[in-house]
């Protein structure tokens, strides 16, 4: 007999609907003609990245009170994403969840590398599509991120070049 991990839902039958769970992007603005808008438009960028990661995250929490609701377990899945701020842009950060259940019942998040996250071990096979859609969804995320913050550094030095140039 197999011992029931407790971290997960084994017994999961439902049909998750993916596209519930697609980040909600909008086009990106067209970049201003003139360089002295550029800082407003990476600002306006970054807030509108920070809203739609964080969205996303809300999203997957949404779905683990739901299913811990209706399979009345403390922890429904065993990975998840956290959204922080890193130079005004949303930075992702996986997470596997493990619980110490000696001497007190403890949760554990221990941060997962990147080789790691498509392979998504010890998860219940209902989890792996939602998983790997959401590293799908994040990666569209990442490249607008990766973009924005070349421009900000780009912005950062012609600021720091056209002072040096005009003292």
């Amino acid at each position: 007999m197999t011992k029931k991990p407790a971290v997960g839902i084994t017994n999961y039958c439902g049909k998750l609907d993916l596209s519930d769970f697609d980040i909600a992007l909008p086009e990106q603005s067209p970049q201003p003609e003139l360089i002295k808008d550029l800082p407003l438009f990476v600002a306006d960028e970054s807030k509108i990245l920070m809203v739609a990661a964080k969205d996303l995250e809300a999203r997957l929490e949404k779905l683990c009170k739901a299913l811990t609701a209706e399979y009345k377990v403390k922890y429904p899945i065993r990975y998840k994403f956290k959204v922080k701020k890193s130079k005004g842009l949303p930075e992702i950060t996986w997470y596997r969840l493990i619980l110490h259940r000696y001497p007190d019942e403890e949760l554990e998040e221990k941060e997962v590398s990147e080789g790691v996250l498509r392979r998504f071990s010890n998860a219940m096979p209902w989890e792996i599509p939602l998983y790997l859609h959401l590293l799908d969804e994040l990666e569209k995320l990442d490249q607008r991120v990766i973009r924005i913050s070349t421009l900000a550094e780009a912005i950062k030095e012609l600021t720091k070049a056209t002072k040096k140039y005009n003292t």
